[in-house]
């Protein structure tokens, strides 16, 4: 009869294969389970980028002083709304202003001057256009008599010629003779005063003429003069008015005032800086700068990706879903820019201002843990490929 010991032995062996077994089992369950996850399962990879900020669609607008100035006011706050073309600052321009009215000045007397010499050339033109008139009405009445006088000549020395005749042939008296001939030469000389008067009367003419034609050319010299001097007046005018024009610094174009240089009233202003930025009504966006490297070939438009403002914690405001809308292709200061359009959720307390700063997170790719560890061991295995020494130079 065996020992009852034995039998004791047995069930413990018995009983320690069982445990083990019960125990291999879930261990080999968990193990399928978590090589099936590491293989199948999708992890999302990200391209992160902190260099990130919101901004309008369109571009800002720096308000520059174009001429140097010291600044006389400045009508602007932070945030304010502006509209287009609405003075923002101002620059001193007191001489300027003195000058602007002693040019117009100037051009009111030039021009009142040019008013009176145009006036007296209207008399002038009038004057001698009447006297044209009636020296023209003198010669042709002149004219006109001696026409008369050179036919009652004809006619007399006619008759002279026939008492001649007459004469000689006895049939008159000598004196009747003498009296026609008489007659003829008196006719003779009444033609010829009238041919000098006419002579006479055209010289005057020509002369009175003459002489109020070259007072009217020297009144016109004299308009051509002022004329000139209205025009240099009118041209300083217009440059002083121009530069007092861009003494007054406008807004561009409608907006927000987004920045304002730290100057105070009496500060001289250098041509060029800035004073003022103003952000344009629009869309707001999103814009990040990644390194090539993560950006060209990973990062595409239509990828998600997410914003976490870097003022406003992501676990009490949350984030901004945003989806890439492009990149650019060529690097700027060793980086590739991406724009993202913001998808906020309804409710979201995240303000969408211009300029404020934050990281960019975009959903690149989904691999399996698997792929997530090869890359990493595959990191960690790469080595440099040391450069070969350079060959000596020379003869041996």
């Amino acid at each position: 009869m065996p020992s009852p010991f034995s039998r004791t032995l047995r069930s413990l062996e018995a009983d320690g294969y069982r445990r083990w077994g019960a125990g291999l089992i879930p261990a080999l369950l968990l193990l399928i389970v978590w090589g099936v996850w590491f293989t199948a399962a999708r992890v999302t990879v990200y391209e992160t980028s902190d260099r990130a900020w919101l901004a309008v669609e369109r571009e800002a607008h720096a308000v520059a002083a174009p001429v140097a100035g010291r600044l006389a006011s400045l009508r602007v706050a932070l945030g304010q709304e502006v509209r287009q073309g609405e003075v923002l600052a101002v620059l001193e321009g007191e001489e300027q202003r003195a000058r602007l009215e002693e040019e117009r000045a100037r051009f009111t007397g030039v021009e009142r001057q040019a008013v009176a010499l145009r006036r007296q050339m209207a008399t002038g033109e009038r004057e001698l256009s009447e006297r044209r008139g009636a020296a023209r009405a003198a010669v042709e009445e002149t004219r006109s008599k001696l026409r008369e006088a050179e036919a009652a000549a004809r006619l007399a020395d006619q008759e002279a010629e026939r008492q001649a005749r007459l004469l000689a042939s006895g049939l008159i008296p000598p004196a009747e003779a003498e009296r026609a001939r008489s007659a003829a030469e008196q006719r003779r000389e009444a033609v010829a005063s009238l041919r000098q008067t006419l002579g006479r009367l055209a010289f005057e003419e020509k002369g009175a003429a003459s002489g109020k034609r070259g007072d009217l050319d020297e009144l016109a010299r004299e308009l051509a003069l002022l004329a000139g001097e209205a025009d240099g007046a009118a041209a300083a005018i217009r440059r002083l008015e121009r530069d007092l024009e861009l003494r007054s610094l406008r807004a561009p174009v409608a907006g927000r005032i987004g920045q304002i240089a730290p100057l105070r009233v009496g500060s001289v202003v250098a041509a060029g800086e800035p004073v003022a930025l103003v952000v344009p009504q629009g869309e707001i966006k999103a814009l990040a700068e990644f390194q090539p490297a993560a950006a060209l070939g990973r990062i595409a438009p239509g990828q998600p990706a997410r914003v976490v403002l870097q003022s406003f914690p992501a676990a009490q405001y949350g984030e901004l879903p945003a989806i890439v809308g492009g990149l650019g292709s060529e690097p700027r200061d060793g980086r590739i820019r991406v724009e993202l359009t913001l998808r906020p959720r309804p409710g979201s307390r995240l303000p969408l201002q211009h300029g404020l700063p934050g990281t960019v997170e975009v959903e690149v790719e989904k691999v399996s843990p698997a792929v997530l560890v090869l890359r990493t061991v595959g990191k960690v295995f790469e080595r440099p490929v040391p450069a070969e020494p350079a060959a000596a130079s020379g003869p041996p």
